[in-house]
């Protein structure tokens, strides 16, 4: 209330003024009425209240998020992706150097080219230890299999990274990723060779100084310790596939494949070269008057001819030729290996009846490719047949 000569508030109760003692009578009281309280309208009830929850829903959900995100519960996660043999997740919680080769569509080929997952039928967190400096945690897990009575344990061991989940949460990796990655691995090529691993190309930043003349050495950040898909191309254009094992720290690529159809045309060429070859030294052709274009032959030829003619071979039929293996020489040719197999008539050693035989041998001829393969040299063609 107010005094009601000096105007100054009192307390209610207050029959003086207490700042200039005048006496207020009952009557004389000026009491201010209370403004009236606004009622909440529907409106702004429902927004009250639909903060609220969304405030317990974020409270909760940190909760819940942060116990998601300890060490324990991603060695759990990761434990299980890997009993179900799941890629996708193993990709996302290892800690490893990424690199273009190491993407998860490379890594998802790895995994499935591996067994595929355990049968789980139940498993415990035994114990979590966190270093003292919190960057590191190992987690032991102990399970059980499907038809096995005893369970068996497992260490997995986490490193923190330094960017959070979320921005606030702790973002844990499982760092067993240097066990599946191989780092600065070393590939030679014959210089000038176009190199592909599974489609990607090996571009030149990645090739290292090198003295040696004859190859180029490129060294790629990370590889997957496993099988990659290869693919040359040659000065001459001819694409060559192969595979490429990362188990170890350097890899020389020479054993390839053809494509299917230069494969077809190398294996039809071929045949047709050897059939000319003992048919001419049977006949006893010389060089001059075979069909083939490089002069090289010529000395290779005549110790074939040679050999031929001391064996007494009347004929030879070749039942089966096929390519063991191809090679790429340093000077760009491609080394064959052929498994023949093979029917022959020579003369008697000791009587006047002709002799027939039969083979399984393995030859080398060697090509190269300037529009069609060309033979340049052969070795270990099959010579001596037996006469008795």
């Amino acid at each position: 209330m107010f005094c009601p000569k000096c105007g100054k508030k009192n307390k209610d109760s207050a029959k003086f003024c207490e700042f200039c003692g005048t006496e207020i009578k009952e009557e004389e009281k000026i009491i201010l009425p209370k403004a009236p309280r606004k009622k909440l309208n529907k409106k702004n009830l429902i927004i009250i209240i639909v903060i609220s929850i969304i405030a317990i829903i974020l409270i909760g959900g940190g909760l819940i998020l942060s116990n998601q995100f300890k060490p324990a519960n991603v060695a759990v996660n990761y434990f299980k992706a890997v009993m179900d043999a799941d890629s996708d997740k193993i990709y996302d919680y290892i800690s490893f150097p990424k690199s273009e080769f190491t993407t998860k569509d490379i890594f998802e080929k790895m995994i499935h080219d591996e067994e595929s997952g355990l049968d789980l039928m139940n498993y415990q967190v035994i114990s979590q230890d966190i270093s003292s400096d919190g960057l590191s945690a190992q987690v032991e897990i102990s399970y059980i299999l499907e038809g096995r009575q005893t369970p068996l344990t497992q260490t997995i061991y986490l490193v923190k990274n330094k960017k959070n989940k979320f921005l606030i949460f702790p973002n844990w990796k499982i760092s067993e990723g240097s066990s599946l990655v191989e780092e600065n691995y070393e590939i030679e090529v014959l210089k000038g060779v176009g190199l592909k691993l599974d489609g990607i190309e090996v571009g030149k930043k990645y090739l290292k100084n090198s003295k040696n003349k004859q190859y180029d050495v490129y060294e790629i950040p990370s590889l997957f310790k496993g099988i990659y898909d290869v693919e040359m191309t040659l000065k001459n254009g001819l694409i060559l596939d192969g595979k490429l094992d990362v188990s170890s720290t350097k890899s020389l690529m020479n054993d390839i494949e053809l494509k299917d159809k230069d494969e077809k045309e190398l294996l039809k060429t071929l045949s047709d070269d050897i059939k000319t070859l003992y048919e001419s030294a049977i006949g006893d052709k010389s060089f001059d008057d075979m069909n083939f274009e490089d002069g090289d032959l010529k000395q290779s030829y005549d110790k074939f001819r040679e050999t031929i003619s001391d064996s007494h071979l009347q004929k030879i039929d070749f039942k089966d030729i096929n390519i063991e293996e191809i090679e790429v020489l340093e000077n760009g040719y491609l080394k064959v290996t052929v498994d023949a197999d093979y029917q022959y008539t020579a003369d008697g050693y000791l009587s006047d009846d002709d002799i027939d035989g039969s083979g399984d041998d393995i030859m080398y001829l060697t090509y190269d490719y300037k529009d069609g393969f060309k033979l340049k040299d052969f070795s270990s063609l099959v010579s001596l047949f037996s006469r008795f």
